[in-house]
């Protein structure tokens, strides 16, 4: 167990947990605000987001960078449009969108009326909370394949057990949470994509179903981006159970 945690223990990534307070009233000005549902933020010649086949698309959440928080340093806002109607599972699905702010015009800040078509959503503060992360079993394979094979080895049967205990150890109890940063929490299975050189995409952010914001992918599910900044490349998955 002592050796299966000292290679684990180089993997252990920081990231942000994001906790959803129950639905309240939008305070005035909240587009500049981190929250779920309610006004996002706009500025002038921007229109709402739409999906490639037309669809005015859900906003679900927009959040601020700060400096306490897992995001690229590079980016100053980052948004997610969802169309429900269309139900997108992966990246090549229409229905998706994440729109990136690298700078902020706060002087040019407009309001966009949400449109009629588009179902009200619950208005939700967040707060952060830094925490450690760690690969699930699911993907451990993907950055350590020597703790796999030591996990089997401490217990052939039930090789993930040793895993958990050591991941808990580590970084504390590891559910499904909606988080910035850190490393997937797989509900179906390893989907990491890779990016143009063939190296393992970093997560930008995972959201799991919340009650609060009224949000379900799917049956209890996730959903998943991934971030090349670099190349300025996206991938979504959303698995459920």
């Amino acid at each position: 167990m002592n050796d299966l945690e000292k290679l684990v223990l180089p993997l252990i990534r920081p990231a942000t947990r994001v906790i959803l307070n129950k639905p309240s009233l939008p305070p005035e000005n909240s587009q500049f605000l981190s929250h779920f549902g309610g006004q996002p933020y706009f500025e002038e010649g921007e229109e709402w987001i739409k999906s490639k086949n037309g669809n005015n698309m859900q906003f679900i959440f927009q959040i601020f960078n700060t400096n306490d928080l897992e995001l690229p340093k590079s980016i100053k806002l980052v948004q997610f449009f969802y169309d429900w109607e269309e139900s997108a599972w992966d990246t090549d699905n229409d229905g998706w969108f994440v729109k990136i702010y690298k700078e902020l015009k706060t002087d040019k800040v407009i309001t966009i009326d949400k449109p009629t078509e588009v179902e009200n959503s619950k208005y939700c503060e967040v707060e952060f909370q830094t925490v450690k992360s760690l690969p699930d079993w699911e993907g451990i394979d993907l950055y350590e394949p020597k703790a796999s094979d030591l996990s089997y080895v401490l217990d052939e049967e039930e090789p993930w057990k040793n895993y958990q205990k050591t991941v808990e150890k580590l970084t504390g109890e590891q559910g499904y949470q909606s988080q910035l940063g850190g490393y997937p929490n797989w509900v179906q299975g390893e989907s990491t994509p890779k990016n143009q050189s063939g190296e393992n995409m970093k997560l930008l952010f995972q959201i799991d179903s919340e009650d609060n914001a009224d949000i379900m992918w799917g049956d209890v599910g996730l959903i998943y981006i991934f971030y090349e900044e670099q190349a300025n490349e996206i991938e979504f998955t959303l698995q459920c159970h």
